[in-house]
Protein backbone atom coordinates (compact mmCIF):
# COMPACT_ATOMS: atom_id res chain seq x y z
CA UNK A 1 0.00 0.00 0.00
CA UNK A 2 1.78 3.24 -0.88
CA UNK A 3 1.12 6.29 1.71
CA UNK A 4 0.67 9.16 -0.29
CA UNK A 5 -1.33 11.51 2.58
CA UNK A 6 -0.70 12.79 6.18
CA UNK A 7 -3.29 12.10 8.83
CA UNK A 8 -4.25 14.89 10.84
CA UNK A 9 -4.34 14.99 14.67
CA UNK A 10 -8.52 14.41 14.56
CA UNK A 11 -7.46 11.07 11.68
CA UNK A 12 -5.49 9.58 14.57
CA UNK A 13 -7.55 9.79 16.66
CA UNK A 14 -10.21 8.27 14.79
CA UNK A 15 -7.53 5.31 13.97
CA UNK A 16 -6.48 5.25 17.59
CA UNK A 17 -10.10 4.35 18.70
CA UNK A 18 -10.60 1.79 16.22
CA UNK A 19 -7.84 -0.17 16.70
CA UNK A 20 -10.22 -3.09 17.41
CA UNK A 21 -11.47 -3.19 14.01
CA UNK A 22 -8.65 -4.61 12.76
CA UNK A 23 -9.01 -7.47 14.80
CA UNK A 24 -12.54 -8.25 14.11
CA UNK A 25 -11.80 -8.07 10.30
CA UNK A 26 -8.97 -10.42 10.52
CA UNK A 27 -11.11 -13.00 12.54
CA UNK A 28 -14.04 -12.74 10.69
CA UNK A 29 -12.48 -12.46 7.24
CA UNK A 30 -8.88 -13.95 7.10
CA UNK A 31 -7.41 -17.20 7.66
CA UNK A 32 -3.75 -17.09 9.28
CA UNK A 33 -0.77 -19.18 8.35
CA UNK A 34 1.93 -18.64 10.83
CA UNK A 35 3.78 -21.18 8.32
CA UNK A 36 3.61 -18.44 5.42
CA UNK A 37 5.68 -15.42 5.25
CA UNK A 38 3.38 -12.70 5.17
CA UNK A 39 -0.17 -14.28 6.29
CA UNK A 40 0.99 -15.07 10.12
CA UNK A 41 -1.09 -12.83 12.68
CA UNK A 42 1.43 -9.97 13.22
CA UNK A 43 1.80 -9.27 9.27
CA UNK A 44 -1.83 -9.43 9.04
CA UNK A 45 -2.23 -7.07 11.70
CA UNK A 46 0.70 -4.56 10.39
CA UNK A 47 -1.20 -4.60 6.87
CA UNK A 48 -4.68 -4.15 8.45
CA UNK A 49 -3.08 -1.48 10.73
CA UNK A 50 -2.20 0.61 7.22
CA UNK A 51 -5.34 -0.24 5.75
CA UNK A 52 -6.71 1.59 9.08
CA UNK A 53 -4.57 4.57 7.99
CA UNK A 54 -5.50 4.73 4.45
CA UNK A 55 -9.64 4.23 5.84
CA UNK A 56 -9.20 7.34 8.42
CA UNK A 57 -7.26 9.55 5.53
CA UNK A 58 -10.13 8.96 2.96
CA UNK A 59 -13.16 8.74 5.09
CA UNK A 60 -15.65 11.27 4.36
CA UNK A 61 -17.89 11.51 7.82
CA UNK A 62 -21.30 11.35 5.58
CA UNK A 63 -21.50 7.97 3.53
CA UNK A 64 -21.54 5.52 7.12
CA UNK A 65 -20.24 5.34 10.62
CA UNK A 66 -16.45 5.14 10.34
CA UNK A 67 -16.31 1.42 11.98
CA UNK A 68 -18.37 0.04 8.66
CA UNK A 69 -16.31 2.05 6.51
CA UNK A 70 -13.15 0.81 8.28
CA UNK A 71 -14.28 -2.94 8.09
CA UNK A 72 -15.02 -2.36 4.22
CA UNK A 73 -11.17 -0.98 3.43
CA UNK A 74 -9.36 -3.55 5.85
CA UNK A 75 -11.38 -6.36 4.44
CA UNK A 76 -10.55 -5.45 0.97
CA UNK A 77 -6.92 -4.71 1.82
CA UNK A 78 -5.99 -7.38 3.58
CA UNK A 79 -7.76 -10.05 0.64
CA UNK A 80 -5.75 -8.31 -1.74
CA UNK A 81 -2.78 -8.59 0.46
CA UNK A 82 -4.09 -12.40 0.74
CA UNK A 83 -4.10 -13.18 -2.87
CA UNK A 84 -1.05 -11.29 -3.16
CA UNK A 85 0.90 -13.74 -1.21
CA UNK A 86 -0.56 -16.55 -2.21
CA UNK A 87 0.35 -15.99 -5.83
CA UNK A 88 4.00 -15.46 -4.79
CA UNK A 89 4.01 -18.83 -2.67
CA UNK A 90 3.01 -20.52 -6.10
CA UNK A 91 6.29 -19.66 -8.08
CA UNK A 92 8.35 -21.00 -5.51
CA UNK A 93 10.57 -24.36 -5.66
CA UNK A 94 10.27 -27.22 -3.53
CA UNK A 95 13.54 -28.61 -2.07
CA UNK A 96 13.42 -31.89 -0.41
CA UNK A 97 14.80 -31.53 3.05
CA UNK A 98 16.37 -35.34 2.47
CA UNK A 99 19.06 -33.53 0.80
CA UNK A 100 20.19 -31.61 3.70
CA UNK A 101 22.52 -34.35 5.57
CA UNK A 102 25.12 -34.50 2.54
CA UNK A 103 28.76 -33.66 3.89
CA UNK A 104 29.77 -31.47 1.11
CA UNK A 105 30.12 -27.63 2.61
CA UNK A 106 27.86 -26.72 -0.20
CA UNK A 107 24.18 -26.58 -0.39
CA UNK A 108 22.36 -29.06 -2.55
CA UNK A 109 21.32 -27.89 -5.83
CA UNK A 110 17.67 -26.52 -6.04
CA UNK A 111 16.09 -28.57 -8.52
CA UNK A 112 13.89 -26.87 -11.42
CA UNK A 113 10.94 -26.92 -11.49
CA UNK A 114 9.34 -29.23 -13.63
CA UNK A 115 6.11 -29.98 -15.12
CA UNK A 116 5.77 -33.34 -17.31
CA UNK A 117 3.96 -33.09 -20.00
CA UNK A 118 5.34 -35.83 -22.45
CA UNK A 119 7.26 -33.13 -24.90
CA UNK A 120 10.69 -33.74 -23.27
CA UNK A 121 9.94 -37.60 -24.12
CA UNK A 122 8.94 -37.01 -27.51
CA UNK A 123 11.45 -34.84 -28.72
CA UNK A 124 14.07 -37.23 -26.74
CA UNK A 125 12.87 -40.30 -29.24
CA UNK A 126 13.49 -38.09 -32.34
CA UNK A 127 15.90 -36.33 -33.63
CA UNK A 128 14.74 -32.15 -32.10
CA UNK A 129 16.32 -30.65 -35.25
CA UNK A 130 14.54 -32.97 -38.01
CA UNK A 131 11.20 -33.25 -36.11
CA UNK A 132 10.90 -29.26 -35.44
CA UNK A 133 11.94 -28.10 -38.71
CA UNK A 134 9.06 -30.58 -40.41
CA UNK A 135 6.66 -29.32 -38.21
CA UNK A 136 8.05 -25.69 -38.65
CA UNK A 137 6.89 -26.68 -42.47
CA UNK A 138 3.49 -28.17 -42.34
CA UNK A 139 2.38 -26.17 -39.36
CA UNK A 140 0.71 -22.81 -39.80
CA UNK A 141 -0.68 -19.88 -37.14
CA UNK A 142 0.01 -20.36 -33.07
CA UNK A 143 1.40 -24.38 -33.70
CA UNK A 144 4.01 -22.61 -35.80
CA UNK A 145 4.85 -20.09 -33.65
CA UNK A 146 5.19 -22.86 -31.15
CA UNK A 147 7.05 -24.86 -33.19
CA UNK A 148 9.79 -21.52 -33.34
CA UNK A 149 9.43 -20.81 -29.80
CA UNK A 150 10.67 -24.82 -29.02
CA UNK A 151 13.49 -24.29 -31.58
CA UNK A 152 14.60 -21.21 -29.76
CA UNK A 153 14.00 -23.03 -26.09
CA UNK A 154 16.17 -25.82 -27.42
CA UNK A 155 18.98 -23.17 -28.37
CA UNK A 156 18.93 -21.97 -24.17
CA UNK A 157 16.65 -19.38 -24.30
CA UNK A 158 14.12 -19.05 -21.78
CA UNK A 159 9.99 -17.73 -22.20
CA UNK A 160 10.51 -14.21 -21.21
CA UNK A 161 13.29 -14.23 -23.48
CA UNK A 162 11.40 -15.39 -26.47
CA UNK A 163 8.50 -13.18 -25.53
CA UNK A 164 10.68 -10.45 -25.70
CA UNK A 165 11.69 -11.40 -29.17
CA UNK A 166 8.05 -11.86 -30.01
CA UNK A 167 6.99 -8.86 -28.38
CA UNK A 168 4.04 -10.85 -26.40
CA UNK A 169 3.44 -12.24 -23.22
CA UNK A 170 5.44 -15.20 -21.64
CA UNK A 171 1.70 -16.65 -21.36
CA UNK A 172 1.86 -16.29 -24.63
CA UNK A 173 4.79 -18.03 -25.66
CA UNK A 174 3.52 -20.75 -23.48
CA UNK A 175 -0.19 -21.47 -25.03
CA UNK A 176 2.36 -21.19 -28.13
CA UNK A 177 4.37 -24.26 -26.93
CA UNK A 178 1.43 -26.09 -25.42
CA UNK A 179 -0.42 -25.93 -28.87
CA UNK A 180 2.22 -27.03 -30.80
CA UNK A 181 3.34 -29.98 -28.28
CA UNK A 182 -0.32 -31.12 -28.51
CA UNK A 183 -0.46 -31.08 -32.29
CA UNK A 184 3.19 -32.93 -32.73
CA UNK A 185 1.75 -35.41 -30.14
CA UNK A 186 -1.16 -36.05 -31.83
CA UNK A 187 0.92 -36.12 -35.42
CA UNK A 188 3.27 -38.71 -33.56
CA UNK A 189 0.26 -41.09 -32.20
CA UNK A 190 -1.42 -41.35 -36.08
CA UNK A 191 1.85 -42.38 -37.26
CA UNK A 192 2.61 -45.08 -35.01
Amino acid sequence: MKFDFILSHEQQALVESSLTVIDKVISRYIHTNEAVCGLDPDDLYQEGAAALCKAAATYDGTSAQFSTYATAVIRNHLLNHCKAVNAGQRNLPTVSLDDCGSDDSRPPPCPEPFTPDGVDELIGRLDADDLLADCKRRYTGVARLGVEALELKIKGLSGADIARLYHTTPNNVGAWISRAARKIRKDFALQE
